[in-house]
Parts: C-alpha cells; structure tokens; sequence
C-alpha cells in the first residue's frame, strides 16, 4: 500500500500536481471570478515553480555537495559502489542492435539518470571501487507505462561495454523503492561481502533519502553524489523574470523527493 502511494497520490503533491489540480477546477467551477482566481493561480504557480533562479536556489539548499575526491583502495570488501537505478535507461523502447552481439540482441537508451552508472564508472575505472552493485527492480504497476526491459540489467550492460569486468557486477532486483533498495542491499552486502560499507551513487537531489535509509539499515556510506541539478548562480533577469520549462521540471523533482523524505521520515525509513 506505501509502495502505492508513494508512486500515485504523491504526484499530487507536486508543482505539476498543483498545476493540473487548479486548472480542472477552473474548468469546472462556474462563477468567473472564481475562476479568474484560479486561473492566476494556476499562472503564479508556474511562474514560480518556473522560475530559474528560485529552483536553482533550492536545488543549491537541497541536494548534497560536491563529493570530494575519493582515494584509490585496495581493500575491495570496503570499496563497492551501490548505483540506484531510476531512469539510468531508457527501458520503455527496445531498439534492434545493427549486428547481435554478446551483450544481447537490443542496444541501449541512455536515461535521464544515466551520470549514476557513469560516476560509478569512473569511481571504478579510477581504482576507488572494485564492485559495482546496481540496486532496484522494475516495480511496474497497471496504470504505468510497462517497462520493456530490466533497468538493472542494461545498466550491467551498459558498464560492461563501458570496460566493467562482469565479474564484478552484482545485481539487487527485488527493491522497488529507496526503502527497499536499503534494505535487500544491506543483506547483499553482509551476505555476499561480510562488510555493511559501501559507496553510495544516485543523484544529489536524492542523496539525502538514500543516505538516511542506508544508515537506517545499518549500513556506512560514504555518499557519490551524481545528476546535480543545480549549478552557479546567475542574476542575468532572464533567470528569474521569465519562467523556464526546465526549471518547472527540476521543481517537480525537487518538490517531490523533499514529500518523499518527510514521508519517509514519518514512517521511520530513515
């Protein structure tokens, strides 16, 4: 029931949900000036929620900083690198590969998400981690969009390719959920590992979820931050005159993760 909830009603609670929520009932109400009212609600909604300068600042406020460099170990029991899954591919379309190879009959689609796998990447390229274990399963449900592949397994594909040794991929397909993705990597790590250490990737507007459910867990991270949405600062007037379709978009990110941890906070996921 949380799992459904988290992934249905909370859209509700976003700038997107607001948005749609206050243009029905203007649809719908009857009286002009009401409507007039919600109308410029709808209208300040976007601008704000729109609005560069104002989402970056939150963003700035909001997602973790920049990781410091991490140095090169030689003890792989405590340098695993755990990558949430989360829009890393492109699994709601399947393209043919031009010639079959080892990899599969299907190339992949780069995600939104996908600097995740990428700085998981360069942490093991760069001899910081010596297994990359990518957490989450795919969680469809009747009124979503069916995904058409595994996300956990492109992205293992996708490493592969990257110069990844397959040997040192390990996939968590059972989570559903940051809770969830804690909670099955924890046991993985203590099983397969004997340690409860690890090197934590996802975005940095989803750090601070992640990091709070690890440690719930029992599990010390040391956090990767990826995917940033934030960026210098900037008070051109474009910034924060006009409202930007992007800056609307990074809002429902935000807004939604910042639902999502207060929720998670009440039900004791971290």
């Amino acid at each position: 029931m949380f799992y459904f909830f988290s992934k249905t009603i909370t859209y509700l609670l976003t700038p997107a949900g607001w948005l749609i929520t206050t243009l029905l009932l203007a649809f719908f109400v009857k009286k002009t000036h009401y409507r007039r009212r919600l109308i410029g609600m709808a209208t300040g909604i976007f601008w704000v929620f729109g609005n560069s300068f104002l989402m970056n600042e939150l963003a700035l406020w909001w997602e973790y900083p920049t990781p410091p460099n991490l140095a090169a170990s030689t003890d792989s029991a405590n340098r695993i690198a755990v990558v949430l899954t989360g829009s890393l591919i492109n699994t709601l379309k399947e393209v043919p590969a031009s010639v079959p190879t080892k990899y599969g009959t299907s190339r992949f689609l780069l995600g939104r998400e996908i600097d995740r796998a990428g700085q998981a990447l360069f942490l093991y390229k760069t001899g910081v981690v010596q297994k990359i274990l990518i957490s989450g399963g795919n969680g469809d449900w009747p009124i979503q969009a069916k995904q058409a592949s595994d996300e956990g397994e492109m992205t293992a594909q996708f490493l592969v390719v990257a110069g990844v040794r397959p040997n040192d991929i390990v996939l968590e397909r059972k989570s559903r959920n940051t809770h969830e993705n804690a909670l099955f990597t924890a046991q993985l790590l203590r099983q397969r590992f004997s340690t409860n250490q690890c090197v934590l990737v996802t975005s940095a507007w989803h750090m601070r979820r992640a990091v709070g459910c690890f440690q719930k867990e029992g599990v010390q991270v040391t956090p990767f931050a990826s995917s940033f949405l934030s960026r210098q600062r900037s008070f051109l007037p474009g910034e924060w005159l006009l409202p930007h379709e992007s800056a609307f978009l990074d809002s429902y990110y935000l807004v939604r993760e910042l639902v999502g941890y207060l929720t998670y906070k009440i039900v004791g996921y971290v």
